[in-house]
C-alpha cells in the first residue's frame, strides 16, 4: 500500500484524474521537477503500478504517456465492508433475520459446492486439514487444535470483522460451511461478536465404526 500525501501518491491521484499524462504535465501540476517525478514513474513502473507507452507526434521525438494499472487501484480508498453493512441493513429491513440467515446459509452452500470435489475419497482428519486451509487462504490466519470437546478450528484475523460485529449472521458461513464438507457437528464457542478477542469452533469427530 501507498499511503499519505506523498509525491508518489499523488502522482497516482493525478494520473486517476487525467487518465494519462506525461512526466512533464504531472510535473507542472504537481509544481516540482520533471527528474523527480521520472524517478517516481520508473519506481512506480517497477513496482506495477503505472505503464508507459509513446505518444505518437507530427513533429519532434515521441513522448513517453504513463497512465495507471489494475494493480494501482488497491492503493486508492475502499469501503467494502461499509457497503456490505449497508446493503445488509436492507436486506434486514425487508425480510429480518430470518432473510439474513438465508442469505449466508447459501452463501456458505455455494462456497461448500466448489471445495466438495477435492475432498472426494478423503478421510475426516484429510478432509477437515483441507478446510481449514482452504478457509485460512481468505487471510484468516485459521489454524486447528485438539481439544477434549472435539476439533477446534480457531480463526484468529476475521477479514469481515467490522460487519460481523453488527451482523452476527457472518459467523455462520464458516460452521454451515465446516457442517457441510465434513458431515459433523459444529458449534461455535468463541465468537468476535461477543467481544471474544477471535472465533472458534468445535468439530466433533465422527463416531468410529
Amino acid at each position: 500500500m501507498i499511503a499519505g500525501r506523498s509525491t508518489r501518491m499523488e502522482v497516482l491521484e493525478l494520473l486517476r484524474r487525467k487518465g494519462h499524462a506525461s512526466a512533464e504535465t504531472i510535473a507542472s501540476d504537481l509544481s516540482v521537477t520533471p527528474n523527480a517525478v521520472r524517478q517516481h514513474l520508473t519506481n512506480l513502473e517497477r513496482d506495477g503500478f503505472v505503464i508507459s507507452q509513446p505518444e505518437r507526434r507530427a513533429r519532434g521525438r515521441p513522448s513517453l504517456l504513463f497512465s495507471l494499472t489494475e494493480r494501482a487501484d488497491q492503493v486508492f480508498p475502499k469501503r467494502y465492508g461499509q457497503l456490505a453493512t449497508m446493503v445488509l441493513q436492507e436486506v434486514h429491513e425487508m425480510g429480518g433475520e430470518a432473510a439474513l440467515d438465508e442469505i449466508f446459509a447459501r452463501v456458505a452452500a455455494r462456497h461448500a459446492a466448489v471445495i466438495e470435489p477435492d475432498l472426494d475419497g478423503l478421510d475426516f482428519d484429510a478432509k477437515l486439514k483441507r478446510v481449514v486451509a482452504w478457509i485460512g487462504r481468505a487471510g484468516t490466519l485459521a489454524e486447528q487444535t485438539e481439544t477434549a470437546e472435539g476439533v477446534k478450528v480457531t480463526i484468529h484475523n476475521c477479514p469481515f470483522r467490522n460487519t460481523a460485529l453488527k451482523f452476527p449472521q457472518v459467523c455462520t458461513i464458516t460452521p454451515h460451511l465446516m457442517s457441510r464438507l465434513l458431515d459433523a457437528a459444529v458449534s461455535q464457542s468463541d465468537s468476535i461478536h461477543r467481544r471474544d478477542p477471535f472465533c472458534s469452533f468445535i468439530v466433533q469427530r465422527p463416531n468410529p465404526a
